[in-house]
């Protein structure tokens, strides 16, 4: 497997063999169940509907909500919501002197128990009343506030450094909701940048966050006594920047128009089960993933929860210059050993076993400090394969690591070409056992290591001449297997197995050869 900053050509070796992306959408702990990163180029119907009117909406506001894409857009990545300045007639024949939009999940996500959070950055001014909140989905049948608000985020426009989360219900609603305020150091504005506002909501307890800072707690035992804590069923969504009322006030002299609430995306995450690894053939070499492995080289675990994101190891994570033994609350134990991580995600990680002793295994998962149940494994002293592309065809090079064999067009822009009869070129491969001297433990390669026992590897049923092998300088776990393609090996499509001290690797790999 590869360390950041090894030759390039390598690098794109096992790129190939491993692909992946960090998601931004990843936290420890959670798992992501609904998003909008509004990267379309309209507002998403499926996922937003829009509360139209301009009745005052329970507060005396002043703006009128239309569903035009004056009010509401996407634009460049984000949403967009704009309160103006201007005479509005509505179908309902109110006039307001300003409009707005209000965007509601109502009717198309609600959820009970999470993580609800929104990047956003935040208008401002006298009047101005941005807000991204709850409601409980039974609002049309016991009315608020005995449906609940959850207010993630409120801020007054005349209170630019100053965000407040709230949560109301029956008898303790309006000015007698429950909540408090966060303020942001040395006079710095919200509608300076973007900040992060999210509640971690649990039954009997929600906490809220800004900037991942927590800065409240509730729990029924804050409620009035008497009241009743109704924070225990699905609640939507809700997105909107109101223009006066009776707590912001209204807008003055002072206040600039249009005013806009920019929002970056919209998460929501449930509590991250327990990590599990399959009963069965959920420990595997990771070229072949045949059941089992080789101590020293590249296991595939395959399982569920068993990270919260995607990502292969980065230069960052290689701290004091030793291989991670975590990748982002992920890691993993060979008989209590760590193993070290190179690629996370929720069904699979690609780790460097340990040196164990070879026979049954103990193998388990620790995400975010949960322990999956553990699994058997068998390790073997040797248990060689060959990485592949495309599945079916052997990771190989010239023997300068400048081209890569295989069926040309393989990969569009790199060069690429078949082997040719008699041409020396090297294999890339995991498991093919023991080396002299034995590799630093925890530690990318440097100087020679090669193999003590000598693989036996045939193309096409034809024996190749051996001319060496060795794991990779600059990396770890990955050998290189140096033969001479025979001579007399025909073109088309070859299997290629190679046998050491009688353990083979599978037949079903492909080396392309051309005369």
């Amino acid at each position: 497997m590869q360390i950041p900053g090894m030759p390039h050509v390598i690098r794109l070796v096992l790129g190939l063999v491993c692909v992946a992306v960090l998601s931004a959408q990843h936290r420890p702990g959670w798992t992501l169940v609904w998003s909008d990163e509004f990267e379309g180029g309209a507002l998403d119907a499926a996922k937003w509907d829009f509360d139209v009117g301009g009745h005052g909406w329970g507060n005396n506001e002043s703006q009128y909500y239309t569903r035009r894409a004056e009010n509401a857009s996407v634009e460049n990545g984000k949403l967009v919501i704009r309160a103006l300045r201007e005479t509005y007639t509505g179908p309902d024949g109110i006039t307001r002197p300003y409009t707005s939009a209000r965007l509601v999940t109502r009717g198309k996500f609600s959820r009970a128990y999470g993580r609800f959070e929104a990047l956003i950055k935040l208008p401002y001014g006298q009047g101005i009343w941005p807000a991204f909140w709850m409601l409980g989905d039974d609002i049309t049948t016991v009315g608020w506030p005995a449906c609940g608000e959850i207010d993630i985020m409120e801020n007054i426009g005349r209170e630019p450094s100053t965000v407040h989360g709230t949560i109301h219900g029956p008898g303790y609603s309006g000015t007698g909701g429950i909540g408090a305020a966060y303020s942001l150091p040395a006079g710095r504005r919200f509608a300076d940048d973007f900040h992060l506002f999210a509640i971690e909501w649990e039954p009997q307890v929600i906490r809220w966050y800004v900037d991942d800072v927590l800065y409240q707690t509730r729990t029924p035992k804050d409620l009035p006594a008497g009241a009743r804590w109704v924070f225990d069923h699905p609640f939507h969504l809700l997105l909107n920047v109101a223009v006066g009322g009776n707590w912001p006030g209204y807008p003055d002299q002072t206040t600039v128009f249009p005013q806009v609430m920019l929002v970056e995306y919209v998460r929501v995450y449930s509590r991250a089960g327990k990590p599990a690894i399959q009963a069965a053939n959920g420990v595997v070499n990771a070229a072949s993933f045949r059941p089992g492995f080789a101590p020293g080289s590249w296991v595939t675990l395959l399982g569920a929860e068993l990270a919260g994101l995607t990502r292969q190891w980065r230069t960052e994570d290689f701290a004091g210059g030793r291989l991670p033994e975590q990748l982002d609350g992920t890691s993993v134990l060979f008989d209590g050993k760590p193993g070290f991580v190179a690629y996370i995600s929720p069904g699979q990680v690609n780790v460097l076993a340990p040196d164990v002793t070879p026979g049954p295994v103990t193998v388990k998962v620790i995400r975010d400090g949960v322990e999956s149940e553990p699994v058997l494994a068998e390790a073997r002293t040797i248990d060689p394969a060959f990485f592949l592309w495309a599945g079916r065809y052997v990771v190989a090079t010239s023997l300068d690591f400048r081209t890569l064999l295989a069926p040309e067009g393989l990969f569009p822009g790199v060069p690429v070409r078949p082997a040719r009869p008699g041409e020396t070129i090297v294999l890339w491969g995991t498991g093919f056992g023991p080396v002299d001297p034995p590799p630093p433990t925890g530690r990318p390669i440097e100087g020679e290591h090669r193999l003590v026992h000598t693989p036996e590897v045939t193309v096409g049923g034809l024996r190749a001449d051996f001319v060496g092998g060795a794991l990779t300088p600059g990396a770890v776990g990955l050998y290189q297997i140096a033969i001479r393609v025979p001579a007399d090996a025909p073109a088309g499509e070859l299997p290629v197995v190679a046998t050491v001290q009688g353990a083979s690797s599978p037949d079903k790999v492909f080396l392309a050869v051309r005369r």
